[in-house]
């Protein structure tokens, strides 16, 4: 049997429950505590209780409701357009009963929409900089809530955080942007089902931008009006694959209109469209979520006309007679000795009316209006008796005028609590609003008053109290705080001290120029074995320091392990730490600094129900990061065990001369049966510095720290990056520094991203390379003399030294940089250089690095011992990487370039980089000239009985071989692009090399390899 839940309340909630009764669906309803007598629960096959404040918005909560249901109905509001709660019906199985999530965060989240609908040349109404009058309305949701007109500067910072917390507290989401404020307009909506039109409708007459009027068809508009409305529409809805029931809103003035949004859901008003069209609207949408066939083709019937009821008031319904007759219809959820209260919006009923033609029905309404006697609760009905005692056909937006009385109104809905001459208070959501009035008080503690209420017959204002206070004094409550906040632990600083290190904090002080600490107040999960006390003694922050900060002028993550603290093992509280900030840097792309020293597990905690800990979700969170955004490790002292596992997630790890890292520490290798070592005895740094397990190794924590900052600075925006609000540009000055001084000194004005940058007299480059083309030379100077001086910062430069690794930057822009070393293995690339190099270059394509190659080498290393290291698969790595990488390439060719060794230092051939240019020196060939010599002629030397005549010979066809292959030669066959003065390469590199393309949200590629 199929059964549907019903995510939603009220009139709606009612309406929906009915369709699916009609259709033989089993239903199951939810309720807040306040709504446990609403007519919703009665009907429902089932009602579960909702707990909190906003327990309609609650999606765990709602979809622990919908167990053994198929299908979720959002109705309207709430989380209707909520995407988030689509994704995880659909996760759960179940059918949200409207759009797919995609649809729903596109159309969902207005200003998306109104770009969509402006690429497809639909009219918007787009706001200039500094023009008024403005709308403010909320991104999502809808009913007119989130919304104010301003027609002045002063009034806009006021609007704007109203409408935010109105959005917020009605759908979750407090985002809000502009439009151009078109006065004097009609509000037309077209009614979709799919991408087809079902027809359209008036909802001009509003109050306080809420639809109190709306009348189908939508009465006196041109047909080529009309067309073109269901056209744009329609456009709008095929061009996202739309299915199931919304309405597309525009603005008309005139014969010209504008898009205002679209509402992908059921709205209140729909109605009016089922009674002229004959299609039920919400039996389409429950045929359509269990895949039925459905006839959804429109019939014209007459007009109709909808009058929204609504209470002003709360209270019991002791009187609800409502009005009947031919061609009236009321939807409600009211009944007698129903409970009305003011926490939701104040529909109360709709009454629907259809005749043959807009006459007819506006006489229905005016005639059912008279009939509803409601009692108990004050209501809107005889400003709804007098709009419709008015000509309202063809009405504009601003028709409708603010109620005629005077006086100070209500801020917001509550109930009033206390009353004084010149004050009433009213309390909402556990909160008490303090009320400035004057003039006759026309409400009564305990009343239930609505938004826009009359307080009091005078003026008045909503205040905060206003008695002056002592700046200086700090409350108890604040004097706590801050006392747990100043907790300071000299013995333990000493003690870092003395041994030569720093503390954490000192650490992350120096790293960041900002700093702000997630969870400084958690402590040990032990509560169990030791007394709150001590734990918040001993235990700060649970022994990891960890928030955002600001490096280089740029947010990033900043957590440090305090080994001062339990040996800077991981706890139950700083992984959950660890997994929030992990979750902040992948939603806002943030670089991570980790400092890493620390013992691994910590078996201690006793807070906590887990067995094995094996669902601990922190190692997984980290390395989903690799490949998203720069991940730096560093560590001073021992790092063993799980924190050796974050540290070897990172693309870089620094490490401090006599740090030592291990996949497990010395218990863990004793009681593994391995024999009993001292923590200096594992993974010091003469063993993970020539294996290539650390990028970079240093003396102390403050060049560790100076590191990080230069390494980071690669991967920040460049000169003319606009910072997000609050966050300082790369070319801001601190406040407190000096002008003139840079924003972070320890570093060289090249590495930052200011734009300033020099670089050594370039000619230098024309005699790097010697004349003997056998003489080795010094491939770093080379480097640094081409980079921008001070700008180079070499990876693993102990491990696969045939390859030197480098970040640098020509004219202040960031490059990766690979060479060959001719001072090991003549330049040729074996398994360990081939590793190294495929894992860089995987860096460089993950964060749009454009690389720069200088190619020198005889070739891949080959023979016995070298095919012992698998040298068919490293080096084909390198291979296979430069061949897939999507960053720009450029080869320069200092001297040998040989077989598949250049080749693989080209990304796979010369004619894959952006440019391949040689130097004079450059020489090419399948092979090495003496070595193809060999091969190619061994018949012809082996017939040369004299040996010094058969070297003659020999040197006079490598001689010959070398003229071939010369740079020159291979130019005049166009098979590099130039052969260019040495002096020329950074022209070459700052010309013809394109900078990377902006990086979207996300990942380039799935993850960094860690080797």
């Amino acid at each position: 049997m199929a059964v549907l839940l019903v995510a939603n309340r009220g009139e709606v909630a009612v309406r929906v429950l009915r369709a699916a009764a009609d259709l033989g669906i089993r239903t199951v309803a939810v309720y807040a505590e306040d709504d446990a007598s609403a007519l919703h629960v009665t009907l429902a096959d089932r009602a579960v209780a909702l707990r909190g404040d906003a327990p309609y918005l609650d999606v765990d909560q709602l979809l622990d409701a919908a167990d053994g249901c198929q299908a979720v109905h959002p109705g309207w509001g709430f989380l209707s357009e909520n995407a988030g709660f689509a994704r995880a019906c659909e996760a759960r199985g179940l059918t949200f009963v409207g759009p797919r999530p995609d649809v729903l965060e596109l159309l969902g989240d207005k200003r998306r929409a109104r770009d969509l609908a402006a690429s497809l040349g639909i009219p918007v109404l787009d706001a200039a900089p500094g023009e008024f009058p403005v709308m403010v309305k909320a991104v999502a949701g809808g009913g007119g809530k989130g919304m104010r007109a301003v027609y002045a500067p002063e009034d806009l910072d006021s609007a704007v955080e109203a409408c935010r917390a109105e959005a917020l507290a009605a759908f979750g989401v407090g985002d809000v942007y502009f439009e151009r404020l078109l006065p004097s307009a009609r509000h037309i909506e077209v009614q979709l089902v799919g991408t087809s039109v079902v027809g359209d409708r008036d909802c001009s007459l509003q109050l306080h931008h809420q639809k109190v009027v709306e009348i189908a068809p939508a009465p006196l508009l041109d047909p080529s009006l009309r067309k073109a409305l269901h056209e744009a529409a329609a456009a709008i809805a095929s061009a996202v694959g739309y299915t199931g029931v919304g309405t597309v809103e525009f603005l008309v003035a005139g014969d010209s209109f504008a898009f205002l949004e679209v509402n992908p859901r059921l709205q209140v008003e729909h109605t009016v469209t089922e009674m002229v069209s004959g299609v039920d609207l919400v039996r389409t949408q429950l045929l359509l979520a269990w895949g039925g066939d459905v006839d959804f083709t429109p019939a014209d019937r007459g007009a109709a006309v909808q009058v929204r009821v609504n209470q002003t008031s709360g209270g019991v319904l002791s009187t609800f007679a409502l009005p009947s007759g031919p061609g009236i219809r009321v939807d409600t959820h009211g009944y007698p000795g129903y409970r009305v209260g003011t926490r939701y919006d104040g529909l109360l009923a709709k009454l629907v009316v259809h005749g043959e033609d807009l006459d007819v029905a506006l006489n229905r309404a005016r005639r059912a209006l008279r009939d509803f006697r409601i009692e108990g609760v004050s209501t809107n009905l005889e400003f709804l008796k007098s709009l419709l005692s008015r000509d309202i056909v063809g009405a504009t937006t601003d028709f409708v005028a603010e109620e005629p009385a005077s006086g100070m109104r209500a801020p917001l809905a509550g109930t009033v609590v206390a009353v004084t001459a010149d004050s009433v208070v009213l309390e909402a959501m556990k909160m008490q609003h303090v009320v400035r009035v004057s003039g006759d008080v026309l409400v009564a503690v305990g009343d239930t008053v609505a938004e826009g209420q009359l307080l009091a017959s005078g003026s008045g204002e909503s205040t905060e109290d206003s008695a002056e206070v002592d700046l200086e004094h700090v409350r108890p409550d604040l004097a706590e705080v801050l006392e747990r906040h100043q907790l300071d632990r000299p013995e333990a600083a000493a003690r870092r001290h003395a041994a030569g290190g720093r503390t954490a904090r000192e650490n992350i002080a120096d790293l960041c120029s900002s700093f702000v600490e997630y969870g400084g107040l958690a402590i040990a999960a032990q509560r169990q074995r030791r007394s709150l006390q001590e734990l918040i003694e001993r235990t700060p922050a649970d022994g990891l320091v960890a928030g955002i900060g600001v490096v280089n002028g740029q947010r990033i993550v900043a957590m440090s392990y305090d080994y001062a603290v339990l040996a800077g093992t991981q706890g139950l509280r700083n992984h959950q730490k660890k997994d929030r900030l992990f979750a902040l840097a992948q939603q806002e792309n943030l670089p991570v600094v980790l400092f890493a020293e620390g013992g691994g597990g910590r078996p201690g905690d006793t807070d906590h129900s887990m067995v094995s800990g094996l669902d601990c979700g922190s190692f997984h969170a980290f390395a989903r990061l690799s490949g998203q955004v720069p991940l730096i490790g560093i560590v001073a002292g021992r790092c063993f065990a799980g924190n050796a596992v974050l540290l070897g997630t990172c693309d870089v790890i620094i490490a401090v001369d006599g740090a030592n890292i291990g996949m497990g520490g010395p218990a863990m290798i004793e009681g593994g049966g391995l024999g009993t070592f001292r923590p200096e005895d594992i993974g010091p740094l003469d063993v993970q510095v020539p294996n290539g397990v650390v990028d970079i190794a240093v003396r102390t924590e403050e060049e560790a720290v100076a590191v990080a900052k230069k390494y980071l600075s690669y991967f920040q925006a460049p000169a003319g990056f606009q910072a997000p609000a609050g966050v300082p540009s790369p070319n801001a000055q601190p406040s407190s520094a000096p002008s003139g001084e840079p924003l972070n000194p320890i570093l060289p004005d090249s590495t930052d991203n200011s734009g300033s940058w020099k670089c050594a007299d370039q000619r230098l480059l024309r005699h790097a390379i010697p004349q003997n083309r056998l003489r080795a030379y010094d491939i770093r100077k080379v480097i640094d003399t081409l980079a921008d001086t001070g700008s180079v910062l070499e990876l693993r430069n102990g491990f696969g030294k045939a390859i030197v690794t480098a970040l640098i930057r020509v004219e202040g822009r960031p490059l990766a940089l690979i060479a060959n070393d001719p001072n090991v293995l003549g330049g040729a690339i074996d398994a360990d250089a081939a590793d190294k190099c495929a894992r860089f270059l995987q860096l460089a394509d993950a964060f749009d690095l454009p690389v720069v190659s200088l190619a020198d080498t005889p070739g891949f290393m080959v023979g016995p011992d070298a095919e012992r290291t698998a040298t068919v698969r490293h080096l084909t790595r390198m291979v296979v990487t430069g061949a897939n990488l999507t960053v720009p390439f450029g080869l320069v060719i200092l001297r040998k370039a040989y077989g598949l060794g250049a080749q693989a230092m080209a990304a796979g051939s010369l004619k894959v980089p952006q440019f391949a240019v040689s130097w004079p020196t450059g020489e090419f060939g399948p092979m090495g000239l003496e070595g193809a010599v060999k091969l190619g002629f061994r018949r012809e030397l082996d017939a040369i009985e004299d040996p010094e005549e058969r070297k003659q010979r020999f040197d006079q066809m490598v001689a010959s071989a070398y003229e071939h292959g010369k740079a020159l030669n291979v130019a005049s066959v166009f098979e590099i692009d130039d052969v260019i003065d040495p002096a020329d390469t950074r022209r070459w590199i700052a010309t013809a090399l394109a900078p990377a393309t902006s990086r979207p949200q996300g990942k380039k590629r799935p993850f960094v390899d860690t080797w």
